[in-house]
């Protein structure tokens, strides 16, 4: 009967950790190499020093094939690489105009899941994802996913993703 007791307080615990806001409702994304569709690779926007390469699970790509939404249990990841630089710090790109990829230097996660935008401010919100961040490791590097959330929060006509455009194509 305690045994009974324990585990319920055990799961009650779980369910209550999962009701507030915050990068610890999506984990490491596994073998997604394998697993997700790569369906996008090149520079990145948001910083003029990476290039990223960007992963859709199934649930992602058949929700934009069938009706343009992204349903919950849509999951995107993108590899950050850092860029090769010249001996001056300059950017180095290839014949076609585009930055090379150097090392890969985080692997960020979006994930949307009912109700991961409880809890966050309206100027945060983004239509139920969340965002995590990785070391190529493993390792959790996401001490502060507001400026992920602040980023995408715009883009509410493309559900909240920059790469929208190219998912499913």
């Amino acid at each position: 009967m305690k045994a009974n007791a324990l585990l319920a307080a055990i799961a009650a615990g779980l369910v209550a950790s999962n009701s507030h806001a915050g990068p610890d409702k999506v984990a490491a994304p596994g073998d997604y190499r394998k697993t997700f569709s790569e369906y996008y690779s090149g520079d990145r926007t948001a910083n003029d020093k990476q290039a990223i390469r960007i992963y859709a699970n199934a649930t992602a790509i058949q929700g934009k094939q069938a009706d343009g939404k992204l349903p919950y249990g849509s999951v995107i990841v993108g590899e950050i690489y850092s860029v090769k630089t010249d001996e001056g710090g300059k950017v180095m790109t290839s014949g076609l105009g585009r930055r090379i990829n150097d090392k890969l230097a985080a692997i960020v996660v979006m994930e949307r899941g009912e109700g991961f935008d409880e809890g966050y401010p309206d100027a945060l919100k983004t239509g139920d994802w969340e965002f995590a961040v990785f070391s190529p490791a493993g390792q959790r590097l996401d001490k502060d996913i507001a400026p992920c959330r602040a980023c995408h929060h715009p883009l509410a006509d493309q559900e909240f993703v920059f790469s929208y455009a190219h998912l499913g194509q």
